[in-house]
């Protein structure tokens, strides 16, 4: 059960960044990532005890909103925020620290067109979108040339599914008691089985997200048959825009042929359309099922000015391209370096 607003924790004492940004640091923003209560979140979490605030940053002409920790400095790289937004170009007037570079910025969204057509785009991480307003009608965007196959597939273990359990039964947000342990631990599963990273092995992890649903942050969206759990999703609605950021299915192995990460996925596809939504977020991963249903991508790369190795790595590429004489003295002088350092 949520917690009410009047039972929830007191939030960090926010306040706006020592040279004095003019940006409110409450109100409505593009992403959770900088929704003020969100950082709560995050900061009471992973630094509990420390003096935490979202302070405004300079990146490369744009306004970003990091959570600030005293001692440590803006946080910007931190379990389950895949990238960073920003609010707003800075305008004349607004006083604010600068940071010469950060990492995993997203960039304007891209057709799928525009995104295919770009190597530079491709060669870097993505998060695929399907903005709704390029689906006026729902069946047709499920007849559409793009997701037929995938729906097809999807309706036809549906139908093999329910001989064996009956009706599967979708919910928005399930907020039963077996929700959030389950997708932790069956997520946990899948990812060691594939020998990836166990991210729900770190207590701060599993924590965190029950903080988030306690705060109303969170939305757990299910696929339910037969009286058994079958599939979730963990994401969350802000701003018009849906997003899925942890997904997980029974491993039972007898069910693992009914595609029910799919089932789950159409039935979130066609609730978020119900509602209005701006977009449905598929999250960073550039997996071939995202870019199938997606309309756009947004590129995920750095922002601001590059390292000096990086730098002076790609000018002597282009010394190297304009000069290709210069190729055999630079692998002497590499070779030279790598054995003064030993």
């Amino acid at each position: 059960m949520r917690t009410s607003t009047a039972e929830r924790p007191p939030q960090v004492a926010w306040s706006t960044t020592p040279t004095g940004s003019s940006l409110p640091m409450h109100g409505p923003t593009p992403t959770l990532y900088t929704d003020a209560e969100f950082l709560d979140v995050v900061a009471r979490t992973y630094f509990p005890g420390q003096s935490a605030r979202p302070c405004d940053y300079r990146v490369a002409g744009q306004v970003y909103r990091l959570l600030t920790v005293q001692g440590h400095g803006p946080v910007v790289k931190q379990p389950f925020i895949d990238r960073h937004e920003p609010l707003q170009p800075v305008t004349p007037g607004l006083r604010l620290p600068s940071l010469g570079r950060l990492e995993d910025v997203a960039q304007a969204p891209l057709t799928l067109a525009a995104w295919a057509a770009d190597p530079a785009a491709q060669q870097q991480a993505g998060a695929p979108t399907l903005m709704w307003s390029t689906v006026p009608c729902w069946n047709g965007w499920l007849e559409s040339a793009r997701s037929r196959d995938f729906v097809a597939d999807t309706l036809r273990h549906t139908r093999q599914l329910k001989t064996l359990l009956g009706d599967t039964v979708y919910r928005d947000d399930d907020t039963g008691d077996d929700v959030l342990i389950s997708c932790m631990a069956w997520r946990s599963a899948r990812d060691r089985e594939a020998r990836r990273p166990d991210l729900f092995a770190a207590p701060a992890n599993r924590q965190f997200f029950t903080a988030l649903r306690d705060r109303g942050l969170l939305r757990a969206s299910t696929l339910r048959a037969g009286g058994r759990l079958l599939a979730v999703s963990l994401g969350a609605v802000h701003q018009g825009r849906c997003s899925s950021w942890v997904a997980a299915f029974n491993p039972d192995r007898s069910l693992r042929k009914y595609s029910l990460s799919q089932r789950l996925l159409l039935e979130m596809l066609a609730s978020s359309h119900r509602a209005g939504h701006r977009e449905f977020d598929f999250s960073v991963g550039l997996e071939p099922y995202k870019l199938l249903l997606a309309s756009h991508v947004r590129p995920i790369g750095p922002a601001g000015v590059p390292p000096v190795a990086e730098r002076l790595a790609s000018a002597g590429r282009s010394l190297l391209s304009r000069h290709p004489w210069c190729t055999a003295p630079a692998r002497v002088l590499r070779g030279w370096l790598q054995t003064s350092r030993r």
